[in-house]
């Protein structure tokens, strides 16, 4: 990613978005990395729960409960919940999302920055803000009463990934303002900063980040 040379209003908006996007980016990149533990959580929680549980020598020794055990079952849905929150921004950072439109695809170039300049600012971003008012609400209620798993014996500290449910809106929201900015500057902007905004592959219908 080149540095922004000029000076002006919408190069340092240029900036801003490169700051405000970054976020998003190293927590998406961090938790990318809590697939592998999940795949070997659920691996070894199935292979327990169908096999090992039910041999004799476990039965004898009263072992199946500690190959049932709902710490795996609990952790399983916390990385879950943790890699899908955390890559939000990042994905939607890098368009990776998933689009369902059937009218996007009819607009030139132009038309669909519009419509993704205008469903950031009077869709994403009202509906982002609300549910992080509310979210931090939930974090602090568990943080607070020091909520845990209860009899069940799972993880305990669920406000750990109760802030995830805080934190991954946040970061998506962050990642909408880069783009908006971004689009701005692209639409609105000098033709020179047009690569800077880099929002080339908004404009193609055809664009996966998969490819």
């Amino acid at each position: 990613m080149k540095p922004i040379q000029q000076a002006g209003v919408w190069p340092q908006l240029i900036r801003i978005a490169r700051w405000a996007d970054a976020p998003a980016v190293l927590m998406g990149r961090a938790v990318s990395w809590l697939i592998l533990p999940l795949i070997a959580i659920i691996i070894v929680d199935s292979v327990s729960r169908k096999f090992l549980r039910k041999l004799p020598f476990v039965i004898e020794n009263n072992l199946h409960g500690y190959l049932n055990s709902p710490i795996f079952q609990d952790a399983e849905w916390h990385l879950h919940t943790i890699i899908f929150l955390g890559a939000l921004g990042y994905a939607y950072s890098r368009n990776a999302h998933v689009r369902l439109d059937i009218f996007r695809p009819r607009l030139g170039a132009h038309g669909r920055m519009l419509v993704e300049l205008a469903g950031g600012i009077l869709l994403l971003a009202p509906f982002l803000v609300v549910f992080s008012y509310y979210s931090w609400d939930f974090f602090m209620s568990a943080w607070l009463s020091d909520e845990n798993s209860g009899p069940a014996n799972g993880i305990d500290n669920r406000w750990i990934i109760k802030f995830f449910v805080f934190l991954g809106p946040v970061l998506l929201f962050l990642s909408g303002l880069s783009l908006v900015l971004r689009l701005c500057v692209r639409l609105f902007g000098p033709d020179e900063l047009a690569a800077a905004a880099d929002v080339d592959k908004i404009a193609d219908s055809s664009f996966s980040a998969f490819n």
